[in-house]
């Protein structure tokens, strides 16, 4: 800062010094004597030619100050550091280069146990699934050995059941049980009839008393039937009951008269149809009767009535028909 105070102040004697001395040549030149071509050149000549000198070489020491008063300061910019300056910086770079170098070993030991992690890993996923597929062989094993002994024990109790059947076929063939006391009852349904029999010639003390009823077979309207149900009332008495659902025309309803009800309402697309169930036996469920007699009309079959409902001594059912007229 002082050495370019120092250099400003001796450019401004320099250049004053030069002003001075262009002044005291103009001065000294606007002051002559004469001269025998003074007569030839005319006064007005001489003096405007010493001003122009003056003017160059005004500009060319002004010109001639300033580029020795850059390269003073470009020299002066580039002096080079003090020794203990330099020695300082140095030292500020070996500790950066030393932190930077400990924070490069800090990530590469970083990565070496991620690695390590990542090894570690890989080995417990292959042990785990080694470890599944032994253990899904064991099982397996043990599931195959399982379904193996389960069916051999399933056969064996199978021969053991058949075996068991035939012994007490042959058993109740030699005490001959038979059917006794066959009584008709009401119908259930339509043309189906309840019956009930007595098992004969049944031990007191028989064990199987109720397969033996299931197993033995009873002659209704010359057809072979097995019992529906079995009831064992105890001291030998065993009673079966079937449901038999052919050759009973007394048990047979039809539907009578039809009637067309109209549209169910304005818009249904529905029509009503209403039929009167005929021959419903005596004491027999009307409402049973009526969701189970067929019938036929309009080109359709019907397993039973829709609707069914009881007005006065009679059973109506109604079906509700699809019409686009409605």
């Amino acid at each position: 800062m002082g050495t370019g105070r120092r250099n400003t102040g001796s450019r401004y004697q320099s250049t004053l010094v030069v002003s001075q001395q262009v002044d005291q040549d103009h001065q000294s030149s606007t002051v002559y004597g004469l001269c025998e071509r003074d007569p030839l050149n005319g006064p007005g000549r001489s003096r405007s030619a010493n001003a122009w000198i003056g003017i160059a070489l005004l500009l060319l020491a002004t010109i001639t100050i300033s580029l020795v008063f850059e390269t003073s300061a470009h020299v002066i910019n580039q002096c080079p550091l003090s020794h203990e300056t330099r020695a300082h910086e140095r030292d500020g770079w070996r500790r950066e280069a030393f932190a930077q170098e400990l924070l490069r070993q800090e990530w590469e030991r970083e990565k070496q146990n991620q690695n390590n992690v990542r090894q570690e890993w890989e080995k417990e996923v292959v042990n785990h699934l080694k470890l599944q597929e032994e253990q899904r062989k064991v099982w397996e094993l043990e599931e195959e050995n399982h379904r193996r002994t389960m069916d051999e024990q399933r056969l064996k109790w199978e021969q053991e059941l058949q075996e068991h059947d035939r012994l007490e076929m042959e058993r109740r063939q030699k005490m001959n049980m038979f059917w006794g006391q066959v009584e008709g009852h009401q119908c259930t349904t339509y043309a189906t009839r309840q019956y009930t029999a007595l098992l004969k010639n049944l031990p007191i003390d028989y064990p199987y008393r109720v397969e033996a009823c299931k197993e033995t077979p009873l002659e209704i309207h010359g057809a072979s039937y097995l019992p529906k149900e079995c009831e064992d009332k105890g001291q030998g008495v065993v009673i079966g009951r079937w449901e038999v659902g052919q050759s009973e025309p007394d048990c047979v309803t039809y539907w009578g008269w039809y009637k067309d009800k109209g549209c169910t309402s304005k818009g249904s697309k529905m029509r009503r149809h209403e039929h009167w169930l005929e021959n419903l036996p005596q004491g027999g469920d009307w409402r049973e009767f009526c969701a189970t007699t067929p019938v036929s009309f309009l080109g359709m079959h019907f397993p039973g009535a829709q609707i069914c409902f009881q007005w006065g001594k009679g059973a109506y059912g109604e079906w509700d028909i699809e019409d686009h007229t409605c």
